[in-house]
């Protein structure tokens, strides 16, 4: 029986060392992507400030006063949240083997406008996987690397 437990722990505990919940002020899961002129200035300037180099940036506004950056950096996809002050309270690194390509990303704003994406995966077969929230529901996509939607589903 102690040979059966370690390994179930360790199992455990990979299984859980990458973020999957949604970390909302509320928990209502209600969250709303804003264009970057919206987010206050200061607040633009910590994530520039804190993450030089980032890019395909997406910005979620959580509370009156709580900004969420999604962002691909160092060859990872990032979140970091902020307030109106530029007051970083939390950052993660999500769980990927990659930036996100600009034409994934571009694609699935296209379609799914207002989700907040939790985690983006990229799957062996060269595919990006995007695990989103849709008010308290969990949805999956997958897109090809070129930015074609392959399947919508719920999680």
């Amino acid at each position: 029986m102690k040979n059966a437990i370690f390994p179930m722990f360790f199992c455990m505990a990979i299984a859980t060392s990458c973020t999957k919940s949604s970390t909302e002020d509320s928990g209502t899961g209600n969250v709303t992507i804003v264009a970057a002129a919206t987010v206050p200035p200061a607040t633009r300037t910590a994530l520039a400030t804190n993450f030089s180099g980032a890019s395909e940036i997406e910005w979620q506004r959580h509370s009156s006063s709580s900004f969420e950056a999604q962002f691909n950096y160092n060859h990872q996809r990032h979140s970091a949240r902020f307030d109106d002050n530029g007051r970083q309270s939390s950052h993660i690194i999500q769980c990927t083997d990659g930036p996100v390509p600009q034409v994934v990303l571009e694609a699935f704003r296209q379609r799914f406008t207002a989700d907040y994406v939790y985690e983006w995966k990229l799957r062996n077969d060269g595919t990006w996987k995007a695990h989103f929230m849709r008010g308290t529901i969990k949805y999956e996509a997958t897109y090809s690397a070129t930015g074609t939607l392959i399947k919508f589903e719920l999680a």
